[in-house]
């Protein structure tokens, strides 16, 4: 369940980068700062692909951390996984790997972000849980990582998680118009 909640920060970033486009494709001027064609840079999507291959030789253990460190920021969490931790950390790292790989093209993995999104109200995931999930997310890569992760590995990946996130809170708590 809380897989989703990773993709849910993805999804924040891929909402904002939509709704950018979005207000350009309207015209809205004043509204906002003309952002760059991409959410992230060719720079920073390579530190993410690059810093994910680190990842995936571990990708087994860096679930565990996740879940572990997860429970840890917030004990209350854990009631809302009914299934077996293993099945969702494939889960999570398959729902990653997917969003990393679709960096360029983040438009392609919206759909899938929103419907995540959706499903994980009838879990019982809040808004607030996202910056939790976030954090923990944040944790094991600097664990997993260490020196690699850099200040700008850490930026690129909190601007895609981030996207993530807000795709995902978009869909599940929609902003009366």
């Amino acid at each position: 369940m809380m897989y989703g909640i990773l993709l849910v920060a993805a999804g924040l970033a891929i909402v904002l980068l939509l709704q950018n486009k979005r207000k350009r494709e309207r015209g809205g001027a004043g509204e906002y700062v003309e952002a760059a064609p991409s959410l992230l840079s060719e720079q920073q999507i390579k530190l993410i692909r690059d810093s994910w291959k680190r990842v995936v030789p571990m990708r087994k253990q860096a679930a565990e951390l996740f879940y572990a460190r997860l429970f840890e920021l917030d004990p209350e969490l854990k009631p809302l996984f009914r299934g077996k931790l293993d099945f969702q950390g494939d889960k999570l790292m398959t729902t990653l790997n997917v969003v990393v790989n679709s960096l360029e093209d983040l438009d392609s993995v919206e759909t899938m972000l929103q419907a995540m999104g959706e499903r994980h109200i009838t879990y019982g995931v809040d808004a607030a849980h996202y910056e939790t999930v976030g954090a923990a997310l944040l944790w094991v890569l600097e664990q997993g990582l260490g020196a690699y992760f850099t200040p700008e590995v850490e930026e690129a990946w909190v601007i895609a998680y981030g996207a993530i996130a807000t795709t995902m809170k978009a869909a599940a708590y929609p902003q009366p118009a």
